[in-house]
């Protein structure tokens, strides 16, 4: 057998519990203690991931609890198992599996709330690069700042929630937060996130901060970007938003 497809039936019987006897065959134990001694295995590999999962996702296990959370993870692990080495890179596809996972339908909002733990996960391991500087912004000619084409950091990420106070529900779980009653369900929230001198932050974002992200992710100019703000947001604020995002080091400095 080769080592590729050694690991690929390895990886099938761990994961997914299938039974695998030209695989039992190969292991040193007696016959009647093989099957015994992979469950072992599958269990130890089941709940390790488990805990890459609790470790992603802190606030979704305190919303639901350690024992469901655990068990909605066991049973993601089975239906996603890991597809790269890294485990830091696994636990992308939980917010979805949530959003249709049926014994937590009466939550409607977890699905969102994992999305943004899941950006903030991203964020803590995204590169990072020197952030653009007011005195660096203030050298460019003021006839090419029309023209100029602004980044945000690999690590922004920003999220709209389709209907739910995301931000709001994920301060209520921090060591500062409030009470999960305080919050106003109704509310949707849109919620900027970066890393900012290797620390993971987040912020709400106006209608026309999103904009303004969105078109420089996009590498619009600057007039063409700010007119989009100004189009999402009528109250919309450049001057405002600009100092928010050089003052967080969201924007890469383009030299």
């Amino acid at each position: 057998m080769r080592l590729a497809e050694w690991q690929r039936r390895m990886r099938r019987t761990l994961l997914e519990g299938r039974s695998d006897p030209e695989l039992l065959a190969l292991l040193a134990d007696p016959p009647e203690q093989r099957e015994r001694r992979l469950a072992v295995y599958r269990n130890n590999v089941r709940h390790a991931l488990s805990s890459v999962l609790e470790a992603a996702f802190p606030v979704v296990r305190q919303l639901i609890g350690a024992e469901c959370f655990t068990a909605t993870a066991l049973a993601f692990v089975v239906e996603h198992p890991p597809r790269r080495p890294a485990l830091y890179e696994y636990g992308g596809d939980f917010p979805a599996f949530l959003g249709r996972f049926r014994p937590l339908a009466e939550l409607p909002w977890l699905a969102d709330v994992a999305r943004l733990e899941w950006a903030r996960n991203e964020a803590l391991f995204a590169a990072e690069r020197e952030p653009l500087t007011p005195a660096r912004l203030a050298a460019v000619p003021p006839a090419e700042l029309p023209h100029l084409r602004l980044t945000p950091q690999p690590s922004a990420r920003w999220l709209e929630s389709s209907s739910w106070p995301i931000h709001a529900i994920w301060g209520a779980h921090q060591p500062a937060g409030g009470p999960l009653e305080a919050v106003d369900l109704e509310r949707a929230e849109t919620v900027l996130v970066w890393r900012q001198h290797g620390a993971v932050r987040q912020r709400l974002l106006t209608g026309g901060e999103l904009a303004l992200l969105s078109a420089f992710a996009a590498q619009q100019p600057l007039a063409e970007a700010v007119d989009a703000a100004g189009r999402r947001d009528s109250t919309f604020d450049f001057a405002t938003a600009l100092a928010k995002l050089l003052s967080g080091g969201v924007l890469i400095d383009p030299t």
